[in-house]
């Protein structure tokens, strides 16, 4: 916490803000750290079988890709992202709640996406206080704001094991409830934007998204989306391989750690850069890591390439936030925000319906599908460099 102290009493701003963005970040994926884990085992519970499970789990994905969009665009039209934030994270506790009074499978899935309803918003807009407060601040570090939304992931996550081990599978939704509420609490405390002091009605004027950015929000899609096949299938590859249930849990703690690391050391980025060589770094680092994982190397080679889950995910989240603060213009910054997290939910869902069907004739060669993915959000990512350059100096004339 020295850091968010250090980094907070700087110009404009003070360590109690810090604090306060750190514990939103948190905020956002302490839910997540329950539920990705820990809500198909309730719904096992519940009695409902594995197809049932598999699409419940599948429909908050679905939602995402039609929701996130048009939900956090409402703070381009007067609606602020902290007001957004509270309803959605008070929206998405109640939701939770009434999975207690949920009969049946079908009652189920129909809360799950009134849930998922209330979530499409919370992360991309925690992402645009972020990123605003850093545009205002520039002693701000949005690397070490959002770690805390990782290091909450892990924490849930693992909290919550050692809590089922005592407690009754009930605890998971009792858990959820409980995130969402203090979620809204959290929200409601974070500090307003300048601007949004001085005049809190402002209406932003509809903004084009420049064709740059949104070759960034197609290359980041595309380098987000190759991690299906591991998100779905390493866990159950690796056991195939022999991997004992402590070494693959250790390999998916690398990919967080790694993760961690990155946003700590590089997250100073976002406000000063345009983030096209983070996201071509984890491109690259994409197809180094599948193409690796395909061949079976072994498990000192598969930590290795777990690794690598810093540049994959964390260099390319970091390269897409900092094209974000550069280039979406003031009227279209929710929009762009909703439409990143729209892009990456629609290619994740895509992504994993491909690898179920390779993972079913192929097994491990799920990763090499995976490759061609982060090869074309890298060649994304040059055209997106030339249409920068091409907007850049038609500013100029």
């Amino acid at each position: 916490m020295r850091g968010i102290g250090r980094q907070a009493r700087g110009e404009g701003g003070d360590a109690g803000m810090a604090l306060r963005l750190a514990a939103l970040s948190a905020a956002a994926f302490a839910g997540v750290g329950v539920q990705a884990p820990f809500l198909p085992i309730w719904l096992e519970g519940r009695g409902l079988d594995a197809t049932t499970i598999g699409i419940v789990v599948a429909l908050p994905i679905c939602v995402r890709m039609l929701a996130s969009a048009p939900l956090t665009a409402l703070t381009d039209r007067g609606v602020s992202a902290r007001r957004l934030l509270v309803v959605a994270h008070l929206s998405l506790g109640l939701a939770f709640a009434l999975l207690f009074l949920a009969p049946g499978p079908w009652s189920i899935a129909l809360v799950v996406v009134v849930a998922a309803l209330a979530q499409s918003p919370i992360v991309p807009a925690t992402d645009l206080v972020l990123t605003d407060q850093v545009r205002e601040r520039p002693r701000l570090d949005y690397g070490r704001l959002r770690i805390f939304g990782s290091l909450a992931f892990l924490a849930t996550s693992v909290g919550m094991g050692y809590l089922l081990e005592i407690a009754p599978l009930d605890a998971v939704v009792v858990a959820l409830v409980a995130a969402g509420l203090v979620g809204a609490a959290i929200a409601f405390a974070t500090p307003p934007l300048t601007q949004e002091r001085a005049s809190p009605e402002r209406r932003a004027p509809p903004a084009r998204l420049p064709r740059a950015l949104l070759l960034v929000i197609a290359a980041a899609g595309l380098v987000q989306a190759s991690h299906a096949g591991v998100y779905a299938f390493g866990s159950i590859h690796w056991k195939s391989l022999g991997f004992s249930g402590s070494t693959v849990g250790y390999l998916w703690a690398v990919g967080v750690v790694t993760e961690i690391v990155l946003f700590y050391f590089v997250g100073r980025s976002v406000g000063r850069s345009s983030g096209l060589l983070l996201i071509a770094l984890g491109a690259g680092a994409a197809v180094v890591r599948f193409v690796g994982l395909a061949l079976e190397p072994g498990p000192l080679a598969t930590f290795a390439l777990q690794s690598l889950h810093g540049l994959t995910f964390g260099a390319t989240h970091l390269g897409a936030m900092a094209a974000l603060t550069a280039l979406a213009p003031p009227g279209a910054r929710g929009r762009a925000q909703g439409a990143l997290a729209a892009v990456q939910a629609l290619g994740m869902a895509s992504a994993m319906a491909l690898g179920g069907v390779v993972y079913d004739a192929a097994g491990g060669l799920v990763f090499l599908a995976m490759a061609p993915l982060g090869a074309a959000g890298l060649a994304l990512v040059a055209v997106a460099g030339r249409a920068r350059l091409k907007e850049g100096l038609k500013a100029l004339r």
